[in-house]
């Protein structure tokens, strides 16, 4: 219960800017509720009159018009506070998802690589369209049918105390029947929104790998894994249904059955004079007027668990905390970065890094060389604050990583990937005219290369950034890292194209440096390193 009061204080949190947009649908909505009633109250004072031979045609005619002008009125309110729903509901739902994907934005590197991209899209889109439902049509109008039922209530016992006993029973026995089902309900759309997204993440990465899955013929197996979460989707859906399924027609049942009641004693009390006709008339009005909003409770009910499962999703990406941002800023001033004593593991107790130390100068030129999984990116991964060590520490002029702001970090730091996928389909509004569609890899990497060399840095990371270049263009990229002055480089590389006289050399293996030093050092050495230039110097050799 508090964790579900936490989700809706979190909630109504975003209606709070439109608040005294909700509070004008929330006036309409209770004189639409006021002239409802006002309907039946008209036709039993008539139909009284009319038996009781009181009452005139003007009056009668009087009467009609006031029911027609009550009918006016409750459309154009009704109108109104949906129009206000609707406009104001778009709007919040607009701003969750805006909140909601700034945050996701700022969320460690960790949180990407235990939730796959199917799973966050489907908590932006889907689970937050869920939730537009709940602010239009249970935010408010719970409320009016809550009060449309308090107002019927007092109506029929003010009428007849006995049949509205009778019916307060009744209502009392479906409520507890919805509080019974509440928990089933629960469960039940938890697990439908884990199947969406589910099936919307196999979907995502099923496309994204379309070319090897027809590469290595296994669509046929895709397929199979795909009616797995299809299926589970559609068993969710079924579980959905049958649950809602016997709640609805038990209300509907008893709306039947209790105007049965309502007509069985009081006929009775009319022929024994203790009712009018035009009372038990409008206590049937006011029997239907006050089942139609618990069915449509129970409707809202349905949107509530769906609201409730969909925002749970939302909390929990809310409440996983952001990076962590120091107030200090990195610039063109710092002296040296040192890794002292590191240990990192992206999984329990596996270390990439163990015990590593390094400094790095402002204005050296380091070479990370090594095995696959010997901790090259891993330092990248660290040095940028995407993963923080486990023990060690990492420091800047002496003073903690984390207590440096990361956006001031990443943004002097101007590092060139092997991929660079994103945003290849979005534009810079200025260049929005001269969109040229890059063919290749190669291209795409050398737009690439040309964007983040020409902007304004203080340390240049290429990692496995010339893999997809010819060997023409390399040597470009190495005349410009030669060039550049007062710059920190830092190049992770198989190949040893890149190495400049200059360079110190770093040999990593299973997260330890083995070699460290310039390249006619290790050479002279004659160790690690003089074995695989070799290897590469034959191989292009040959």
């Amino acid at each position: 219960m508090n964790r579900d009061r936490s989700i809706l204080i979190w909630l109504v949190r975003f209606a709070k800017p439109y608040i005294s947009w909700l509070l004008l649908a929330f006036a309409s909505m209770i004189i639409v509720a006021y002239f409802e009633l006002l309907i039946p109250y008209k036709i039993k004072e008539v139909v009284d009159g009319i038996l009781s031979g009181e009452i005139t045609q003007n009056i009668i005619k009087s009467s009609a018009y006031s029911i027609l002008g009550f009918i006016a009125v409750i459309f154009i309110f009704s109108s109104l506070f949906s129009y206000i729903l609707n406009i104001s509901g778009q709007k919040i739902m607009f701003n969750i998802r805006e909140s909601l994907f700034g945050h996701i934005l700022k969320l460690p590197q960790s949180y990407f690589d235990s939730n796959d991209v199917g799973r966050i899209t489907t908590r932006v889109t889907n689970d937050i369209n869920a939730l537009n439902e709940f602010y239009t049509n249970v935010l408010v109008q719970f409320t009016k049918d809550f009060l449309v039922v308090l107002g019927v209530l007092f109506l029929i016992l003010s009428f007849n105390p006995f049949l509205g006993i009778i019916i307060l029973g009744i209502n009392i026995f479906v409520i507890l029947l919805a509080l019974l089902y509440r928990a089933k309900l629960r469960r039940v759309y938890t697990k439908l929104r884990k199947t969406i997204a589910q099936l919307n993440s196999f979907i995502n990465e099923s496309i994204r790998a379309i070319t090897l899955l027809k590469m290595y013929n296994k669509e046929s197996l895709n397929y199979k894994r795909f009616s797995f979460y299809s299926n589970s989707n559609y068993r969710a859906n079924l579980d959905q249904m049958y649950t809602f399924a016997m709640f609805r027609p038990f209300v509907e049942f008893t709306t039947v059955f209790t105007a049965g009641v309502i007509i069985w004693v009081g006929s009775h009390q009319v022929i024994q004079a203790s009712m009018t006709i035009g009372e038990l008339l409008a206590v049937l009005f006011y029997l239907r007027m006050m089942f139609k909003p618990i069915l449509d409770l129970a409707d809202k009910y349905n949107i509530l668990q769906s609201a409730l499962a969909a925002s749970e999703n939302l909390f929990n990406i809310v409440n996983v905390e952001s990076e962590i941002d120091g107030q200090k800023i990195f610039n063109d001033d710092f002296k040296s970065i040192e890794f002292k004593n590191v240990w990192f593991s992206y999984e329990k107790d596996n270390w990439v890094l163990k015990d590593f130390s390094l400094e790095i100068k402002k204005g050296e030129s380091f070479v990370l060389i090594g095995s696959t999984g010997s901790g090259k990116t891993t330092i990248l991964n660290l040095l940028l604050g995407f993963y923080r060590p486990q023990k060690g520490e990492i420091l800047i002029d002496n003073s903690p990583l984390e207590t440096f702001s990361i956006e001031s970090i990443r943004s002097n730091f101007s590092v060139i990937m092997q991929d660079t996928p994103l945003f290849n389909n979005v534009p810079d509004k200025d260049d929005f005219h001269n969109i040229k569609e890059l063919k290749s890899i190669g291209e795409k990497q050398i737009q690439n290369i040309k964007m983040m060399m020409g902007r304004a840095f203080q340390v240049i990371v290429l990692d496995e950034a010339t893999s997809n270049l010819d060997l023409d263009l390399e040597r470009d990229v190495k005349n410009y890292l030669r060039n550049i002055q007062d710059k920190t480089s830092i190049v992770i590389a198989h190949r040893l194209n890149l190495i400049k006289d200059d360079d110190i050399i770093i040999l990593l293996k299973d997260g330890k440096i083995i070699e460290k030093g310039t390249h006619i050092d290790l050479i002279d050495k004659k160790g690690h390193y003089h074995g695989i230039f070799s290897l590469n110097e034959n191989f292009f050799k040959n």
